[in-house]
């Protein structure tokens, strides 16, 4: 009785993260087509048909084609670290933390530079998970390395340790899955008004939820920023000083994982000579000294992460940062490439450089015996380069 009304069919496709309109069609066949050739063109990650039919006036929506570009796995992409430190999670909550995403980080290193995220985007994006996990054996193999992990350090199973970590896994990433179904329902993200953001929030999920569902929006906010240098200025922009301490918490989180991008940090400590000026420029930044017109200029971000963290306001993004000073300083790479006869001479001028006003050592013991192990090598190779191995090995307790 209400007649056969109109209808239209719109094909559109996800590229970059971004979704747009292809094109508009009467016919459903021709629509069909046109979106399995975009799904063949390049860039193209998603595509889909939306049939809109109008019936006295109501206007009905549902999607009749839905697929991913099918993509081929990366050659040789493996886990980049190993899951040393990895916390016994026991909830979802538990693998979302901090010390659970330095983790992810490590393991996952180079799957996420080449996608540009972070581990908090991978956990709270289900688009971004669903990529992840057509890399095939790469989730199974770091919840294996975890779990192997805690079987070693904590006695527990190995299998059903693995079989717990999974679970935790698709509890996370269920609760992204779900808010993106819901996505047209959901909170606005404003991030001109967090706190605004924040109330929206707690009235639709309440204050247990609030977290989780601000970092999936939060996620969803960050798609607009590309790469993870421009994901850096727009969460800097969220923490300015009248954001409130749960927000910069979580922001802060974000940015710790940037952070963890070693080939990140390199690019915003800018063209330096050397490692050596490098981790000068970084002391430098986390004591908020003014520049060594010396060195190459660090991105103004950089230096605003540095100084949000000498504040206090940032302390997953100074503890990931000293980390990086350390496994820098205690690593094999010359302080200077071109003269690594230098070494010790170099070592001691960054030791002098990480000391504050109070004397005090930047990183604590933990620099300290970086250092200590850099100059021990560098003897060591003196010694050895002047014939004097036995020596060189008694010197580390051979």
């Amino acid at each position: 009785m209400f007649g056969t009304g109109s209808v239209s069919y719109e094909v559109q496709s996800r590229r970059e993260g971004r979704w747009r309109i292809e094109g508009a069609y009467t016919d459903q066949e021709s629509a069909l087509s046109a979106a399995r050739s975009q799904l063949a063109a390049s860039g193209v990650e998603e595509a889909k048909v939306v049939k809109f039919r109008t019936i006295a006036g109501l206007s009905l929506e549902t999607v009749i084609l839905h697929k991913t570009a099918p993509q081929a796995p990366r050659k040789g992409m493996t886990l980049g670290g190993t899951a040393e430190g990895a916390p016994l999670c026991r909830t979802p909550d538990d693998l979302r933390g901090f010390e659970s995403r330095v983790v992810i980080g490590r393991l996952l290193r180079p799957y996420l530079d080449a996608q540009r995220i972070t581990p908090t985007e991978l956990l709270h994006s289900w688009p971004l998970f669903r990529r992840f996990e057509e890399q095939g054996a790469l989730l199974g193999a770091a919840i294996h390395a975890a779990a192997r992990h805690h079987a070693d350090i904590h006695g527990v199973s190995h299998a059903v340790r693995a079989r717990e970590l999974r679970q935790l896994v698709e509890a996370v990433v269920g609760a992204a899955r779900d808010a993106l179904a819901e996505r047209r329902r959901l909170p606005r993200f404003d991030p001109d008004d967090l706190s605004g953001t924040s109330d929206r929030i707690e009235e639709a999920v309440g204050p247990a939820g609030h977290d989780a569902l601000f970092l999936i929006l939060l996620c969803q906010h960050l798609e607009a920023g590309g790469p993870l240098a421009g994901k850096l200025d727009l969460l800097l922009a969220m923490m300015g000083e009248d954001a409130e301490p749960r927000h910069l918490a979580l922001l802060d989180g974000v940015v710790a994982d940037i952070m963890g991008s070693a080939d990140t940090v390199k690019e915003l400590l800018g063209a330096q000579p050397s490692l050596h000026a490098g981790l000068c420029a970084l002391a430098d930044g986390l004591f908020d000294r003014d520049p060594d017109p010396a060195l190459a200029p660090m991105a103004g971000s950089l230096r605003r992460v540095c100084r949000l963290a000498l504040q206090g306001r940032a302390p997953q993004s100074r503890a990931v940062l000293l980390e990086r000073l350390r496994q820098s300083i205690a690593g094999e790479q010359p302080l200077d490439r071109r003269d690594a006869k230098a070494d010790g001479m170099l070592a001691h001028d960054l030791a002098d450089r990480l000391k504050g006003a109070d004397g005090a050592l930047l990183g604590g013991a933990a620099v300290e015996k970086a250092l200590d192990r850099r100059l021990l090598r560098h003897r060591q190779s003196v010694l050895r380069a002047q014939g004097m191995h036995d020596i060189a090995d008694r010197l580390s307790g051979r």
